[in-house]
């Protein structure tokens, strides 16, 4: 059995704190979930419009809600408790002026009873995760002279003890970590001289040593976390949402023929390839790592199952297109973008089998919010519309 790394970033009280849960690998470890959904799939709770337009995903923490969106020409954080009541609403920064893509996309992260948010146009703040006091906020990309990929920020921020850690790149710093009740900077990294990418920085700790690995345009990299020190810089592989498990990384192939899990050295400053596959992933739905198998959605058709140990496929369901992966109570949860389906899935040995689905028919837009799980709810976002479906087994 493949272990994952233990979290050393989240309080007791998390839910589902941050960007596809604790350990940002879309894994959720709720259990009496429903194996089965009626006819016209479960029961839904409540739906909540009014967040503003984006596909950014929620964060669940305390028994609130938390997600961003994009109004006029800011974007906001809301907050909702259970029963998916508006609670406060607060603009804390610009949104991106790019007509192709103008909406939010950073999901909120929330940490010691603050919450954490990045806008598409590189402003972040820390807002108080009862009140919605704004503590403090700063227009970071303009601060550390950041660069962006074509559409804005799609980086959600990490928090690691008293350390919030984002990557503005550009020609005067990589990543910066920044005091995360003050805003002060804590240290910064040296410039790669490099465009900020589309992946969320993750913890990725290797022999007893915390350290961060990201991606920017160009670039992987493996960042010391107590000091900002680049310990190693390579060609990135993919360039979108990895997959961690202990010295292991693996690559969707977004985009390109193939994804590669690569290993390190105990010194992590040489990378190796394991093995590559021929899988073309999406860049929205990335990939879960779940009891020795990579489950991935297909750039066009098709959810692959791949042994991690080897790199082959083991098998494909293809009646299924561009969505968005989580796994929860031994069950594969999809979110399709242009059907709006969300289909239940029983992992099954070497494959998975259909069992369920229900069509979102709520919202508007792309439909690429990854879900999100929490107390037996299941949360959908849809453009400005947020979903809540009842998963409980009842007896």
């Amino acid at each position: 059995m493949i272990m994952l790394f233990s979290v050393l970033f989240t309080d007791g009280f998390a839910q589902w704190p941050q960007w596809r849960g604790p350990l940002r690998d879309g894994v959720s470890k709720e259990i009496n979930l429903l194996k089965k959904w009626p006819a016209e799939g479960p029961g839904i709770v409540w739906s909540t419009d009014g967040l503003g337009e984006g596909f950014s995903s929620t964060a669940i923490q305390n028994n609130m809600v938390y997600t961003t969106g994009k109004k006029d020409s800011v974007e906001i954080l809301t907050a909702l408790d259970l029963n998916g009541k508006v609670l406060w609403q607060r603009d804390f920064g610009r949104a991106s002026k790019d007509k192709d893509w103008p909406q939010s996309r950073c999901t909120p992260t929330v940490y010691k009873n603050k919450v954490y948010a990045f806008t598409s146009a590189g402003d972040i703040a820390c807002i108080d995760s009862k009140s919605g006091n704004i503590d403090w906020k700063m227009a970071a990309f303009e601060k550390f002279g950041g660069n962006s990929l074509q559409g804005g920020i799609a980086e959600s921020p990490l928090l690691i003890d008293d350390k919030l850690i984002i990557t503005p790149c550009g020609d005067r710093t990589t990543m910066v970590a920044l005091n995360r009740l003050t805003g002060k900077t804590i240290w910064t990294s040296e410039s790669i001289h490099d465009t900020a990418g589309f992946t969320s920085p993750i913890l990725f700790p290797v022999n007893n040593k915390k350290t961060i690995f990201t991606s920017t345009e160009k670039y992987d990299l493996i960042i010391d976390y107590s000091n900002g020190r680049i310990i190693w810089k390579d060609k990135t592989i993919s360039g979108y949402i990895p997959v961690i498990n202990n010295n292991l990384i693996y690559y969707t192939g977004a985009y390109k023929k193939g994804g590669t899990l690569c290993s390190w050295n105990k010194e992590l400053n040489k990378r190796s390839v394991v093995w590559t596959d021929t899988v073309s992933a999406n860049v929205i739905g990335g990939a879960v790592l779940y009891k020795d198998k990579i489950f991935v959605s297909g750039n066009t058709r098709g959810i692959f199952c791949i042994d991690f140990k080897t790199g082959r496929i083991l098998s494909q369901y293809d009646r299924i297109s561009y969505c968005n992966l989580m796994v929860a109570d031994d069950m594969l949860y999809c979110y399709e973008d242009k059907s709006g389906k969300v289909s239940l899935f029983k992992i099954d040995g070497n494959k998975i089998e259909p069992v369920s689905s229900f069509k979102v028919n709520l919202g508007t837009g792309p439909r690429i919010a990854h879900m999100a799980i929490s107390d037996g709810v299941l949360y959908v976002r849809h453009g400005s519309v947020l979903m809540a479906y009842d998963l409980k087994q009842r007896t």
